[in-house]
Formats: C-alpha cells, sequence, structure tokens
C-alpha cells in the first residue's frame, strides 16, 4: 500500500494500525487517529508515527457517533468471524460522518492461501499460528455496509516477496461513501 495514494481527508480514523506502515499511504490532507487492540503495536507505531493513537477494539470502537470524515482498514475485517465482521462494520458506519469515504482493503478468494487451516465458515479459515483469515467475494463489502454507496472499487494481483518465497494475492479494494 506504501506506493499508492488513499483519497481520504480531514480526521481519518486509521484501524488495525499496528506499526504504522499503512499511515504512508494516506493523502497529506489526511490527519490521521490509529487505534490497535495491541498495545506493542501502537508503541511501535508511536516511534515512528506521531499521531494520536488509541488502544481500542473495531468491534467496540471508544469514539462518539460521526467522529470522522474517513476510516481506512486495512486486513482488519479479514480477521474476524462473521458476526464480528457484521458488529465492525456497524462500528465504522457509527463514527463515519455524513459523505464520509470508507477504505477497505482485504484479501479475496484468489489469494493463494484461500481454503488454508481449519475451516471456521465458508471462506474463513484458522491457519496454524492462531490467525483468522477471511477471503472476501464480490459484493460483499456492499451486504456488509448497505447503508453506504459504493463510489468506487477495483482490484489488483500483486506479486510480493515475503521472506524469501514468492506471494500472490487477490486484494479488494473500496472507497464507500454514505
Amino acid at each position: 500500500m506504501a506506493d499508492e495514494v488513499v483519497p481520504l481527508a480531514g480526521t481519518v480514523l486509521e484501524l488495525g494500525v499496528g506499526n504504522g506502515k499503512g499511515l504512508s499511504a494516506l493523502t497529506g490532507a489526511a490527519s490521521p487517529v490509529g487505534l490497535d487492540i495491541s498495545r506493542p503495536a501502537l508503541l511501535s507505531c508511536q516511534q515512528y508515527f506521531p499521531i494520536p493513537l488509541v488502544q481500542g477494539d473495531v468491534l467496540q470502537l471508544p469514539f462518539k457517533d460521526r467522529s470522522f470524515s474517513g476510516v481506512s482498514a486495512s486486513h482488519v475485517l479479514g480477521h474476524l468471524t462473521s458476526p464480528g465482521r457484521e458488529m465492525a462494520a456497524r462500528e465504522i458506519v457509527r463514527v463515519l460522518r455524513p459523505n464520509g469515504l470508507l477504505y477497505l482493503n482485504e484479501f479475496g478468494e484468489q489469494d493463494m492461501r484461500c481454503g488454508k487451516g481449519s475451516e471456521l465458515e465458508p471462506r474463513t479459515f484458522e491457519r496454524g499460528n492462531g490467525i483468522i483469515c477471511h477471503h472476501f467475494i464480490d459484493g460483499e463489502f456492499q451486504e456488509l455496509f448497505p447503508s453506504l454507496r459504493l463510489e468506487r472499487g477495483w482490484e489488483r494481483r500483486v506479486d510480493k516477496r515475503y521472506h524469501g518465497r514468492a506471494e500472490v494475492r487477490q486484494e479488494r479494494r473500496a472507497l464507500l461513501v454514505r
């Protein structure tokens, strides 16, 4: 994501901020607030990015209604089972301002790891390391966010080196606006 720009402006909530690697994709017009459930991740992010950071859960966002003009969630919803994805989607909509933009980035069913691990529900697998990964299909973002209108969406395939092996992944992205 670092080689592209996420067109969000104003106060933007970066869900699952981790070590902050996704922050470089936000435009200069964005004033990010990072949220992560992991305190060590937030401490790592704090070393490199002087932004407000909040420890919290995407299932119960610790923010007032309509707090953000944009929300960015890269590989966050895919780590939840269906009930969790639905709860997180409701929370995202709750904190998003009218005409706010939502940027989503998740693995699709074409990802080489789809089908690997123990299947918890359709296209959702728990890998040997305990990490849950859901693989999205066309139209699934719209089902999760029925009150939002799809403004723009795109897909792309990325060849990437990861720990010495080639990885091909399918990413689905959508910008949604109220």
